[in-house]
């Protein structure tokens, strides 16, 4: 391992992957186990945060000297939209020469280094010049419908740093709960909430880090909790909500009060977080109120406006005191109006909000395809590049309704459909910010957090920083294992840890780390709300979750996506059948060591693997083994058993090929 090797873009644990890497020619022995500790040497750090942070990052690697050299003696405090982030790190025979134009870059070097020390790749003549292709590259963390402690945001943040990445876009309000602190308004904070100087240490902790944090507060719509706090800001009563899904609870569009308070609220955020954005929801504004209310429907008789025009007006009304602040606001894509205040729109509702977006000559975030709590494969993410012609994002919308692994909410894919209504055919060039993953908290708390993000962020990650030419998905997975575990932590090996000490064993791992969660909302909806929503009669019809539900089952542990199951797929069926029957053994004869939750979906496994046997034996036709598997492949519950997937992906190739 630590031997003499040739090195090359196969073998290189990189994510994401630089924008230049010149390789070393014939063998080299790296530096690593035999080098003498780390001496870290820097040019430029005259705070000493650069240094601080190198010793956090790279203490326990021995890599020899490490020479750092910043251009800029005068470093910015906090990070910001056009900060420059490139470096240049070449490995010598002494140790390691890192330089950059300033901060931002040296850190975005630092991780470089630090997943290639992790993995023994420092070989001599290693030359890697980069620079990122966006300047945007975030994460939404909502933390409105779940709380995340205060460590828990800054082990985020080392997550976001380690994969450079630049922006924590925190949701702090929604229906559920609101976890900002006011000091005008007190009584506005749930009962689990961050202090102004918890946030302020947040802050600052991130800054160090080269993350800038951009707050949320959603409005109108999505403001139960505020509500709750003070009734006089809305239309009608409402109580305090633990459900999920589009509520009804709107802030009173009409009232000078709700302004001066909003007005209020921003300041108080923008006091806290120094970046030169503040985000201002504005999404599924549902509007039932405006309707029913005898004040509002009489000015939208009046002055002849519809609910969506009545929105673009609050959100002028709100976006100016934003500028005021000296800030720029974002918006979700619900904002897109015709005479629309000049301000970020997130795209989220497919392709097409994007180009409208364009076509009104708005800034734009991407985050359509990026949504981490869709439970989808890291290529699914990583297929989607944010400035790609509208026309082949639809088609890769499409596709996706006939992969294999997501046919069983196709059907659901096909209700999201209704977005394109307002398509337009914009013809200019296509230039956005960047983009976001999103995280919605719905089925994400504390426990469960690493896996859910981890597992399919570098993909993201790679995807807004690398050039455009970076999509083979296949070198992208050969480096995705090897990449968590430069992350603070390694989302399968939490899921295994998980796993076992809720009663299993090591030997049932193997089963059930071939299992997987359904996709799109098939588990937040649950099956009545996913018929009721295909119907468009959703809002009646109660869903499994809520926010007090415990998740603390084998469904709410397991990684979106089963690498043991992708390994399999590169064996043969006959070989890939014997090995899931070997991990069906330690369940039991006929499977009586599983629970009713768990047999269901580890029978169709142990079923699907004996009709492999059958049909490699001749006892079965291709198209007999065919139908039989697309059966077993069905979810049972809210689990898949991801080989089933395959092989049934596998079988139709058989079955076209003869």
């Amino acid at each position: 391992m630590f031997g003499m090797k040739n090195l090359t873009n196969q073998t290189l644990h990189c994510m994401p992957w630089p924008e230049q890497v010149s390789l070393p020619t014939g063998r080299t022995t790296p530096l690593g186990r035999h080098d003498s500790a780390t001496v870290i040497q820097v040019a430029g750090d005259p705070t000493g945060r650069l240094t601080r942070y190198a010793q956090q990052v790279l203490g326990s690697f021995a890599v020899g000297i490490l020479d750092i050299t910043v251009a800029a003696q005068d470093p910015e405090p906090t990070p910001f939209l056009q900060m420059d982030e490139s470096y240049r790190l070449q490995v010598t025979a002494k140790g390691v020469e890192l330089s950059s134009p300033g901060y931002w870059g040296a850190l975005r070097g630092i991780a470089t280094l630090a997943q290639l020390a992790l993995h023994n790749q420092l070989h001599p003549g290693l030359l890697i010049q980069d620079k990122p292709r966006f300047v945007w590259r975030g994460l939404l963390l909502d933390v409105a419908r779940h709380f995340f402690p205060l460590a828990a945001l800054k082990s985020v943040i080392d997550g976001l740093a380690a994969l450079k990445m630049n922006v924590l876009h925190l949701h702090l309000s929604d229906d559920q709960g609101f976890r900002f602190s006011s000091a005008a308004f007190p009584y506005l904070a749930s009962d689990d909430h961050y202090t102004t100087q918890e946030l302020r240490e947040l802050v600052t902790y991130a800054s160090d880090r080269g993350v800038r944090i951009v707050p949320e507060l959603d409005m109108p719509g999505h403001v139960t909790s505020w509500l709750v706090a003070h009734p006089e800001w809305g239309t009608q009563e409402t109580a305090a909500s633990r459900r999920f899904g589009v509520h009804k609870a709107c802030l009173n569009p009409l009232d000078e009060a709700v302004y001066q308070a909003i007005e209020v609220l921003l300041g108080e955020v923008a006091g806290i977080f120094p970046d030169e954005y503040l985000h201002v929801g504005g999404d599924e504004v549902n509007p039932s109120w405006w309707q029913s209310d005898p004040a509002i429907a009489s000015y939208l008789e009046q002055e002849q406006l519809s609910t969506h025009d009545l929105q673009n007006q609050f959100l002028i009304r709100v976006c100016s005191m934003v500028t005021k602040l000296g800030r720029k606001a974002v918006g979700w894509d619900e904002v897109l109006h015709p005479q629309m205040p000049n301000c970020v729109v997130q795209n989220w509702r497919g392709a097409t909000s994007r180009d409208r977006a364009l076509a009104l000559s708005r800034p734009v975030l991407v985050s359509g395809p990026y949504y981490l709590d869709l439970h989808y494969p890291a290529d699914v993410h990583y297929g989607f590049d944010p400035e790609a012609q509208q026309s082949q994002w639809l088609a890769q919308e499409d596709a996706l309704q006939q992969d294999p692994r997501l046919s069983h909410v196709a059907d659901g894919m096909e209700w999201t459909k209704h977005w394109r209504k307002d398509r337009v055919d914009y013809q200019g060039e296509v230039r956005v910010l960047g983009g976001e993953a999103c995280l919605w908290a719905e089925l994400v708390n504390p426990d469960v957090l690493s896996t859910r993000l981890y597992s399919r962020l570098p993909a993201v990650a790679e995807r807004l920083w690398s050039p455009a030419s970076c999509t083979d998905s296949a070198s992208m997975y050969r480096r995705l294992q090897g990449c968590w575990r430069s992350l603070p932590e390694d989302p399968e090996a939490v899921a295994c840890k998980k796993l076992l000490a809720m009663g299993f064993t090591e030997a049932q791992l193997g089963a059930l780390c071939l299992l997987e969660p359904v996709k799109w909302y098939g588990r937040l909806l649950g099956e009545e709300a996913l018929q009721a929503r295909l119907a468009g009669t959703e809002m009646p019809k109660a869903r499994p979750y809520h926010a007090d539900t415990l998740l603390n089952r084998v469904v709410d542990f397991l990684p979106p996506e089963s690498m043991p199951a992708r390994q399999l797929a590169e064996l043969s069926l006959l070989e890939a059948a014997t090995q899931v029957k070997g991990h069906l053994v330690p369940w039991g004869e006929d499977l009586l060591n599983a629970d009713d939750e768990l047999r269901p979906v580890l029978l169709c496994l142990s079923k699907g693997a004996d009709l492999l046997f059958a049909f490699s034996a001749g006892e079965l036709s291709g198209g007999q083994a065919l139908q039989q598997m697309q059966t077993l492949a069905k979810p049972q519950g809210e689990y898949m058993a991801a080989p089933l997937i395959s092989w049934y992906a596998a079988l139709t190739e058989l079955t076209a090929a003869n």
